[in-house]
């Protein structure tokens, strides 16, 4: 279970947020699969773009040169979020060409755990600050576990299925 007190101005680096949260993750997570579709289409440099959930603003980011922003299709509220094109094409796989962009079917796979801290913000892995509430999920992405990342609580059981051996 994951607990965190941290004081309420000072807000947590990704480094920080990886060095507490990943041996947590590590340790007592579940691995899963994101079962959502997703709508993808080519970024404008510098597109600002916020990713809200069904609690509220989640977080925000710029895009560069060969981004792409992402709709997750299959949620409530179809948050939006920027990636970059190396990610894009690791953890989705084409499915068929849509207006400016295309449709892409999920292949990632993330290690995650449920929060039941306070809520608090940390710095994300493009520098813009996430949010994370109780009660919402802590994740970090397979195979390379090199960030973690907030998964509001509706939005991850509209999106991923655990993974049974």
């Amino acid at each position: 279970m994951i607990w965190v007190i941290f004081h309420k101005n000072r807000k947590m680096t990704q480094e920080e947020a990886y060095s507490y949260f990943f041996p947590e993750i590590r340790d007592n997570g579940q691995e899963y699969c994101k079962t959502c579709l997703i709508y993808a289409y080519p970024a404008t440099l510098n597109q600002y773009v916020e990713t809200w959930t069904a609690d509220g603003l989640e977080t925000t980011n710029y895009a560069k040169e060969g981004d792409f922003v992402v709709r997750n299709l299959q949620t409530e509220c179809q948050e939006e979020y920027i990636v970059p094109c190396d990610m894009l094409y690791s953890r989705y796989k084409f499915f068929y060409f849509y207006d400016q962009g295309a449709v892409y079917i999920p292949i990632g796979k993330i290690i995650a755990c449920r929060y039941y801290g306070s809520e608090l913000e940390f710095i994300a892995k493009w520098g813009r600050l996430m949010s994370l509430k109780p009660g919402d999920y802590i994740a970090c992405p397979s195979p390379n576990y090199t960030e973690v990342y907030r998964i509001a609580s509706q939005e991850f059981f509209e999106t991923y299925q655990k993974i049974i051996d």
